[in-house]
């Protein structure tokens, strides 16, 4: 019996006859003629390689063959039944998962208000987040880990598609009782004597680009120099100097007594993308979130 070649049209006909008793009303059930189910039967009697009915007049009786098929065929169908019903949910967003990677900081300020929105809207979608270190965006799509990432410009390989998502602009960060706290935008040229703290980060040259093009002397070495924007951001709440950071990172205003100011002249700004395996469409879930977040 080759199984692999038996339809799915074949096995609704036959458990159509079988609970109807006859090839006309399965006919009826089915909306085909009789000659197409009885058609149908008989093709999928030549794949079994044995009768399944007996034939009297019009009336129909199982043969032991066809006997053994009737669990079988419902079996298979009941399962088709709810892969259709598990496909309709994943696409309606009442199943599913949201697997993503992101910076911890960027969890935490931009995307976390995202997704609070997005699972009070859908809270049977189940939600992974693996927050690591940007260098490891693309890497963890590439390993499977996580269906998209989301993060800045980085290298990729073949495996890995970017898009973008949005861009965010970098600002001037200094203590709420600071001498420029009140204004409504800075200059960089007007931050050149401010004492500075640096983080490392993608656009740390940047940073450096627009401060000493607009006069700044102060050398790298006679600055505080941390690894990251939180540290930085806390030592600014001290009273130890200023720093730029991206405009996400506001939220960490009230707690540290700081003001964000936007720096003009130039003004600069850091692209963010939506990283994916090259060639694979994302998710009903992931495309609804990333609509959130955009």
């Amino acid at each position: 019996m080759s199984l692999m070649h038996i339809s799915l049209r074949q096995l609704r006909a036959f458990i159509a006859a079988v609970e109807a008793g006859s090839f006309t009303r399965a006919a009826e059930r089915l909306h085909l003629t009789q000659s197409a189910v009885s058609m149908v039967i008989r093709q999928l009697e030549s794949k079994v390689g044995l009768p399944l009915f007996h034939r009297e007049g019009k009336q129909l009786t199982l043969t032991e063959m066809g006997q053994q098929l009737v669990p079988i065929a419902r079996r298979m169908l009941d399962d088709l039944s709810l892969i259709a019903t598990s496909a309709a949910d994943v696409h309606g967003l009442q199943k599913g998962a949201l697997r993503f990677s992101a910076p911890s900081l960027l969890v935490s300020t931009l995307i976390s208000p995202a997704l609070a929105a997005f699972s009070r809207t859908h809270p049977q979608i189940s939600v992974q987040i693996l927050d690591t270190t940007l260098e490891d965006i693309p890497e963890a799509v590439v390993r499977g880990s996580v269906e998209f990432g989301i993060g800045p410009d980085r290298a990729t390989g073949p495996e890995v598609e970017r898009s973008f998502l949005r861009k965010v602009a970098i600002q001037l960060v200094c203590p709420a009782d600071h001498a420029v706290a009140q204004r409504s935008t800075i200059r960089w040229s007007e931050t050149r004597d401010f004492p500075w703290i640096y983080y490392r980060s993608s656009f740390e040259e940047e940073i450096r680009d627009a401060l000493w093009r607009h006069g700044r002397a102060q050398r790298l070495e006679d600055s505080i120099v941390v690894e990251q924007l939180p540290t930085a951001l806390a030592l600014v709440g001290h009273g130890l100097g200023v720093t730029s950071a991206p405009d996400y990172a506001e939220p960490f205003r009230r707690d540290l007594g700081l003001r964000f100011i936007p720096l003009v002249d130039p003004a600069i700004h850091r692209t963010f993308y939506v990283y994916k395996r090259h060639g694979r469409a994302l998710s009903p879930a992931a495309r609804a979130f990333l609509k959130l977040l955009s």
